[in-house]
């Protein structure tokens, strides 16, 4: 099965998914729509973005909230068999004025983690 489709099935039936805050896909002052036109040559989905803000590892650094997909991340869970495609997503976005929601600034592949 492809991995786009199999990961949207996933994510049908996860119930830690619908936790995730509502966000928006946006960017910074310079350029509204930075993380919209990273996503595509970065092979990134907005499915990929709610595994990662649902299970990846969170820090807050320098006002920008992070979440990272390590492998210690999936461990355990049904998105395991999918850690290889899925590993080293980052996250980096900032709470919007009602902060209930996120403006997702980017998204980008950090390879140069550990486990």
């Amino acid at each position: 099965m492809k991995f786009s489709t199999a990961l949207h099935d996933l994510i049908i039936q996860d119930s830690k998914i619908n936790q995730v805050p509502e966000f928006v896909i946006g960017g910074n002052l310079k350029d509204e729509n930075h993380a919209q036109r990273r996503m595509q040559p970065r092979a990134i989905d907005v499915n990929m973005i709610k595994v990662a803000l649902a299970y990846g590892e969170f820090a807050f650094y320098s006002r920008a909230l992070t979440w990272t997909l390590l492998d210690k991340c999936l461990r355990n869970t049904v998105y395991e068999l999918w850690t290889g495609n899925l590993r080293g997503l980052r996250i980096i976005a900032r709470a919007t004025d009602t902060e209930e929601s996120l403006m997702i600034c980017t998204v980008y592949w950090d390879f140069d983690l550990t486990n």
